[in-house]
């Protein structure tokens, strides 16, 4: 099966040179990690050929963009062209150690600091920066999620579902 991107996708994607080749085989080293702000070309010239992909609709105000990579699988929440979230897991579903949390963190922290914070849930582990942005560790589905500022405000300006009737 072929993947296809819309003219969107392909005119930003990088080309397949040499110099491509030995950045996202460089990457396969990294393990995965969130950089919120990014374009969607600069995801797709850090992590290459996204696996899947899908558009921002009337449900849900984003587009995602799917990699996988060095054992780790990494969801891309993208609004107005860049990186408002992500979701990152491992492709065998395991959990992540402490250092592969701090790993991950670190590698978008830019110039702030995540502070661990409480969580609301029991079964999360949760950090916030200066700007706002958060990380939640999902303790139980082994997966980490990171929210910029300008992902939460759109999720609550997201129109509520209908409850559903029986």
């Amino acid at each position: 099966m072929r993947l296809e991107l819309s003219p969107h996708f392909r005119s930003g994607g990088p080309r397949l040179t040499g110099r491509c080749l030995i950045l996202f085989l460089c990457f396969l080293a990294l393990p995965a990690r969130a950089n919120l702000g990014e374009t969607i070309a600069q995801c797709v010239a850090r992590y290459g050929t996204p696996i899947h992909f899908t558009e921002a609709n009337d449900k849900f105000p984003f587009g995602t963009i799917t990699f996988t990579a060095g054992g780790y699988g990494l969801t891309v929440f993208i609004s107005h062209d860049k990186e408002v979230g992500a979701r990152v897991s491992k492709t065998d579903k395991s959990a992540f150690t402490d250092a592969e949390l701090q790993s991950i963190m670190g590698a978008d922290a830019g110039d702030s600091k995540w502070s661990s914070t409480a969580s609301d849930d029991p079964t999360c582990l949760a950090w916030t920066r200066g700007d706002q942005a958060k990380v939640l560790y999902d303790k139980e589905k082994h997966m980490v999620i990171f929210t910029s500022l300008e992902m939460a405000q759109a999720l609550q300006a997201a129109p509520a579902k209908p409850p559903t009737g029986n």
